[in-house]
């Protein structure tokens, strides 16, 4: 087959490493993969390996194209940071985000590469930080094996520009382990919440919107919330105010590139 226009796209997470190929921005069909992880301590040393060795083995056409990475919540530190003009100069920039993630995760925080969003000029920013060595050990695996990468980003992008066009006033998104929810403004994420989460996330929802709604006071106008449920732990009894969404799988959430 011709390669124009075809994307590798990957969702790397504790648990599992799963794969779609898509071609002009669809998912062609019987080309994902799931392949599970033994990670108990979700080490992302752990998972990366599993990625080496994927890549690695798998041949055929797929082994030519260019991959697109998303990484789970629990990797990515992530944040709405104030506006600043030192956000216009790349040096400048990586000073002011990791103040300000620094003043929120202390010193580990040194250790990661910081990025934002293009939000407009003098607008509040979504950043985040991922370990500089998980990033590094990404691309060095696709370069290994003759691959281009051409992004690397938090799950929550693919996840948001999945569901952008509907205009929803919140969205939750649920991943084994980890609960985030969101809310959006002018087409763009503009405050965020992560939380760790157990098995029986369905029972947590709820409350975590609520304690959350303490501190964003304006969240109480909110009466529906998209549900993004990646975790692969089905519940019952969601609340009413959460709305599924289906989704076939990380992967598929992938289209464009906005965290290259």
């Amino acid at each position: 087959m011709s390669l124009i226009d075809h994307t590798l796209c990957l969702h790397l997470a504790p648990q599992e490493l799963r794969g779609v190929v898509r071609r002009a921005g669809r998912p062609l069909a019987d080309s994902a993969f799931q392949l599970p992880i033994a990670n108990s301590a979700a080490s992302w040393e752990v998972a990366l390996a599993t990625l080496r060795q994927w890549l690695e083995q798998n041949s055929g056409t797929a082994k030519k194209l260019p991959l697109a990475v998303s990484l789970a919540s629990r990797w990515c530190a992530m944040q709405v940071v104030p506006w600043s003009s030192a956000l216009l100069v790349r040096a400048s920039a990586q000073r002011f985000l990791q103040s300000q993630f620094g003043a929120v995760y202390g010193d580990s925080a040194r250790a990661w590469r910081m990025t934002a969003d293009d939000a407009p000029y003098g607008q509040p920013r979504l950043a985040c930080g991922i370990d500089t060595a998980l990033l590094q050990g990404v691309q060095d695996a696709a370069a290994a094996h003759g691959r281009r990468c051409i992004s690397i980003e938090p799950i929550v992008g693919p996840a948001w520009r999945s569901i952008a066009a509907g205009k929803p006033a919140a969205f939750a998104l649920v991943e084994a382990g980890r609960l985030l929810l969101a809310t959006s403004g002018k087409g763009r994420i503009a405050a965020i919440h992560s939380q760790p989460c157990a098995a029986a996330w369905g029972e947590e929802l709820e409350r975590a919107w609520q304690r959350w709604s303490l501190r964003t006071p304006q969240l109480d106008v909110i009466e529906q919330v998209a549900l993004i449920d990646l975790s692969g732990m089905p519940q019952d009894g969601i609340p009413a105010r959460f709305q599924p969404i289906a989704v076939a799988g990380a992967a598929h959430l992938m289209r464009e590139a906005a965290w290259a």
